[in-house]
C-alpha cells in the first residue's frame, strides 16, 4: 500500500478521483507532465485542474525529457518526405516545450 501524503495545507488527501482516456491521450499526458519537471503525475493532473494552468518546475528530469523528446521528434522529422506526412501529434510536445520555455522566460 502507498504511502499516506499530506497537500500543502496539511490536509489528507485520501480521495481518490479516476477518469478513463485514450491510449493516444495517456501517452500525451504522461509526456506534458515529465517536460514540466512535475515529480508526479498527480501532482501535474491537480495543477492543470485546480489552477487551469501549470507553471514548470525546472529540474534534470525536466531537460533529460526534453532531450529524449527532441530527438524522437528529429527522428519523425527525418522519416518524412512530404508536409502531408506530417501528424499533428507531432506538434504536441513542441507546444509543450514552447509553453515551458515562455513560462521560465516570463519569470526573468
Amino acid at each position: 500500500m502507498s504511502e499516506k501524503k499530506k497537500d500543502d495545507k496539511n490536509r489528507w488527501r485520501n480521495k481518490c478521483v479516476g477518469f478513463r482516456c485514450s491510449p493516444e491521450e495517456g501517452i500525451e499526458i504522461d509526456k506534458r507532465w515529465r517536460l514540466c519537471g512535475f515529480l508526479t503525475k498527480q501532482d501535474y493532473i491537480l495543477e492543470c485542474l485546480l489552477h487551469n494552468y501549470v507553471v514548470a518546475r525546472g529540474n534534470p528530469m525536466m531537460l533529460v525529457s526534453m532531450r529524449k523528446e527532441l530527438k524522437e521528434i528529429l527522428e519523425e522529422l527525418k522519416r518524412i518526405n512530404d508536409v502531408s506526412e506530417i501528424d499533428e501529434e507531432l506538434f504536441t510536445p513542441i507546444r509543450t516545450m514552447l509553453e515551458v520555455l515562455e513560462s521560465f522566460k516570463n519569470d526573468e
